[in-house]
């Protein structure tokens, strides 16, 4: 048994370098079970691309020094072969951090695709007495209550791993990593597990359930470093602590160290501003032409009665939406170019705002861009073929929705002439007199390793070829966008941190409102549940706009109030024909009503709603579960966003702003000078703060 311990926790391992145990000093052994392993590696030798290697199977020395260890192995046993890789497995204790990191020397003829380090061990609990919760950076984040039981009750997968959450680093889609951390906690104390890597090499967070113990989690992450005959690979650390106190340490520590990558800009003005976006498919995929240019203005003014105030036309071109990318150009039988800018300028004119879609990351096989060229430009697999995507916007015609799916080839990010084309399309949507433009897709989508041998991946590798390829790309767009005009905007769709860093707004994934009560549930952590949870990216990355992703030609009260607590901006969107002749009568007048309220309430408070920095609960002092509070802080005033989640009305009496003086409050149908003795059943509220002198 090998120890490292100081003042703060005393961490155990075995001579195969797993973590037997792991305590704060004073406290309990959070660790039920070792893992099966403590490291887990594939590599290719010839054809065979599934060759494993299991830690368990490995022969170890161990060096012991300074608070540190190293579990070396001289080569490495998979079953079939025996291999000249060379592993060091090295872990070192700082505070009450242990701080993982690897090198890996491969001097055989192979090539090591998947590392997998570290992997913490069976967690039970942390300390109070109650099963932990998982928070999971999915997109803007989830939380998992009582993880243990939720990863039992999950079917198998696959027979390594058989009851595991998984997602892709950085980005996904409908499910995709947003950072490369995540935490187990119980609302008194925090396991932290978080990735610090600069490079972002394609890589897979995983959480897997206990296979020698029940109601338990492994947390580990996989990277590909695709390491070659002759190479010395050495890992960017993984930090692993253990703590007392909630998650937001640990988000701070992880902001931290993204400040030290993740580069500034200014938004232009009117996406700070912006209340909603309201999302609008000109021409389907299948052809109908739903909303012709002269129908811009009419657009708008649907939009200012549900209370947004900017349109995203998506599908504006000839082809119609996802069709033909990347040739687009104006639809003579929706009006012309010349009427599609004259109405851009009406909107434009009424204080309006119109942004238009391009994509950023599919090629069209069938176009003429990809059939004369393009092609070689797409990222290609190891088996030297495209990464294929389908989508199908079929509404009411079987014989569309089952055998007419578009097939796309996605562009390598790397590629100099992709992202000199990208930046082209910025200036060529700037000519429509448009205030910005959204890239689909290349705010994340899967981290594709290319193999194309052409196109200049970051250090030869295919599996930075996303990740340093996107930040390439996205640098040019929004230096181009600003260079055209400071309010030109630069939007994308997906949730990362990498990504988000470079684009001024983005359309938001994984993004809806739980059901009445469920988030209470939740915090009270009895039942295994997954709920979404986006404070665990808002408060990382707060200066990120993002819109909720609601695809409905409405916006429900529970849309509506989910953004306000949120600080999220509002969204909805038309993509077919019922969806046009459903607004078009006033299908939902109850919802406009409520979602204008809910926009003009958020106006009157901007300053701090919008413009304020989104701190979570840090200043609230909050005890009811069903009384959802996020805090808002610009300068010397405080915004809390309140929302009644229950059916029955809550009391207010207890709830507290310690350090800040009640200023005001307000619903969206009253207005407080007092403090309000309670919040109605499903309301939200505004309470506004001024900060008090001290002395």
């Amino acid at each position: 048994m090998y120890k490292l311990t100081n003042s703060y926790i005393t961490a155990e391992f075995d001579s195969q370098g797993r973590l037997t145990s792991l305590q704060k000093n004073g406290g309990e052994n959070v660790i039920a079970a070792p893992a099966g392993d403590s490291f887990q590696m594939v590599f290719r030798m010839g054809t065979d691309w599934e060759n494993t290697v299991f830690g368990r199977e490995q022969s170890f020395e161990v060096e012991e020094g300074g608070n540190a260890l190293c579990f070396r192995c001289k080569s490495v046993r998979a079953k079939r072969v025996e291999a000249d890789i060379a592993v060091a497995l090295r872990v070192a204790l700082e505070g009450d951090q242990l701080l993982y990191t690897a090198e890996i020397e491969n001097q055989a003829d192979a090539l090591v695709t998947d590392f997998t380090y570290p992997i913490t061990g069976e967690v039970a609990g942390l300390g109070a007495g109650k099963a932990p919760a998982l928070l999971w950076p999915n997109h803007c984040g989830a939380m998992v209550s009582c993880i243990g039981r939720y990863l039992d009750n999950l079917p198998p997968t696959w027979e390594a791993h058989p009851h595991s959450l998984s997602i892709t680093y950085p980005g996904g889609h409908a499910a995709g990593g947003s950072m490369q951390w995540m935490a187990l906690t119980d609302g008194e104390n925090t396991l932290s597990f978080s990735g610090r890597d600069e490079m972002f090499y394609a890589s897979e967070l995983r959480v897997i359930g206990g296979q020698k113990t029940h109601e338990t989690a492994n947390m580990t992450l996989c990277r590909l470093p695709f390491v070659e005959k002759g190479e010395l690979w050495q890992s960017a650390p993984v930090v692993l602590t253990l703590y007392s106190g909630d998650w937001r340490r640990a988000a701070r520590e992880y902001r931290d160290w993204a400040g030290t990558w993740r580069p500034a800009h200014k938004k232009p003005e009117w996406i700070e501003d912006m209340q909603g976006y309201f999302l609008v498919i000109n021409k389907q995929q299948f052809g109908v032409e739903m909303w012709p240019y002269n129908q811009i203005p009419k657009l708008y003014e649907l939009a200012r009665a549900h209370g947004f105030d900017a349109l995203g036309l998506f599908g504006w071109y000839d082809s119609g939406h996802d069709n033909q990318y990347p040739d687009l150009k104006a639809s003579e039988s929706m009006g012309g170019r010349e009427a599609l800018m004259e109405n851009i300028k009406k909107v434009r004119k009424e204080g309006g705002h119109v942004t238009l879609y391009h994509q950023g990351h599919l090629m069209d096989v069938t176009s003429s861009y990809y059939k004369n060229g393009g092609s070689a430009n797409e990222s290609v697999s190891r088996w030297g073929t495209p990464y294929y995507e389908a989508y199908n916007k079929a509404h009411q015609s079987r014989f569309l929705s089952h055998f007419t799916n578009k097939v796309f080839s996605n562009a390598c990010p790397s590629s100099p002439a992709w992202q000199e084309l990208m930046e082209e399309k910025t200036e060529f949507i700037s000519g429509f007199g448009a205030d910005g433009v959204l890239f689909d897709q290349i705010g994340g989508m899967y981290p594709y390793p290319c193999f194309h041998k052409d196109h200049p991946h970051a250090l030869g590798k295919p599996s930075l070829s996303m990740s340093q390829g996107r930040k390439k790309l996205l640098d040019r767009i929004q230096k181009k966008s600003k260079a055209i005009d400071p309010e030109f905007a630069f939007m994308t769709e997906h949730v990362t941190d990498l990504y988000s860093a470079y684009a001024d707004c983005l359309h938001g994934m994984f993004l809806s409102p739980f059901a009445q009560g469920e988030r209470g549930r939740a915090l009270e952590g009895r039942e295994p549940m997954m709920t979404n949870y986006p404070e665990l990216f808002r408060y990382c990355f707060p200066d990120t706009c993002v819109t909720v992703r609601n695809p409905a030609p409405y916006m429900t009260e529970r849309v509506a109030n989910f953004c306000f607590l949120y600080g999220l901006k509002l969204e909805m969107e038309l993509r077919y024909e019922a969806d046009k002749e459903d607004i078009l009568a006033d299908k939902w007048p109850e919802y406009r009503r409520y979602g204008k309220a809910v926009s003009d309430l958020r106006r009157r408070y901007w300053q701090v709603l919008g413009r304020g920095r989104f701190v979570d609960t840090d200043p609230l002092d909050n005890h009811n579960p069903g009384l959802l509070a996020k805090a808002f802080v610009n300068g010397g005033q405080l915004a809390a966003a309140l929302w009644n989640d229950t059916a029955a009305p809550i009391s207010l009496e207890g709830f507290r702003a310690p350090g800040w003086a009640f200023a005001e409050a307000a619903t969206v149908t009253e207005s407080f000078k007092a403090m309000p003795e309670e919040i109605a059943p499903g309301a939200i509220m505004v309470i506004l703060y001024n900060q008090k002198e001290v002395g």
